[in-house]
């Protein structure tokens, strides 16, 4: 093992010195080779600024909300709390434009036409809100948006906000620890010879290149030749 391991070594080893050094266009690749450290080198610093920044804003942020349950919280005016509840809707709702919201006394009054399958989420999201003490149920449910003029448009539905690995574009902190996870898969599962560590060696293997990347999979299995990461 040691014996292969040494000889696929120092074959890779002399493979590169060859690229490296070749007497034609050695001076061309070396350059190439040179800029493109030196370009990696600043997108990891780069990289390295964005995440520490990340992590100190979302601490930040806990650290607010942990105090926010700890300390009483002032009196949320009503346009606040509308802002709030809109916002809200937004995550539950395929056509938000089309639901109405009034805030009177901390009370909300939701109104206008809705399929019938976000009803139940709508109103639950909206009486987890802080500051909200009584709901108003005006909507008119659907069943379908025929003949809805109000109910046209995206019919996929929303299940509420998604999470951080669900989404799209992965901030810096959640790329930081998708890599971590990434490695330590990869590194155990090719330290075990079973089908399922291959299987963890691969999904490991899948979560660097996504934190790499910053590509959604679809994406990447489009992927072209001088496509630029996004770090």
């Amino acid at each position: 093992m040691n014996k292969t391991f040494s000889l696929v070594s120092g074959a890779t080893l002399g493979a590169g010195l060859m690229y490296l050094l070749d007497p034609d266009r050695g001076r061309r690749r070396r350059a190439l080779v040179r800029g493109k450290g030196i370009r990696w080198s600043r997108k990891t610093r780069e990289f390295a600024g964005s995440t520490s920044r990340d992590v100190r804003n979302r601490a930040i942020g806990m650290g607010a909300a942990v105090k926010s349950w700890i300390q009483s919280e002032p009196p949320v005016t009503d346009r606040i709390l509308c802002e709030r509840v809109r916002a809200k809707v937004g995550q539950f709702s395929r056509h938000p434009s089309a639901i109405d919201v009034h805030v009177t006394d901390s009370a909300v009054t939701l109104s206008g036409p809705v399929l019938a399958d976000e009803v139940e989420g709508i109103c639950h999201a909206v009486s987890g809100i802080r500051g909200v003490t009584h709901i108003f149920n005006r909507l008119e449910p659907h069943e379908s948006s025929e003949g809805v003029p109000a109910l046209q448009g995206p019919t996929e539905p929303k299940l509420g906000p998604r999470i951080a690995l669900m989404q799209s574009h992965w901030s810096p902190t959640v790329r930081m620890a998708a890599a971590l996870m990434g490695t330590a898969a990869l590194l155990y599962g090719l330290s075990q010879r079973t089908v399922g560590a291959a299987t963890l060696a691969a999904s490991g293997l899948g979560l660097l290149v996504r934190s790499a990347t910053n590509q959604e999979f679809a994406r990447l299995l489009n992927f072209r030749v001088g496509t630029v990461w996004e770090i």
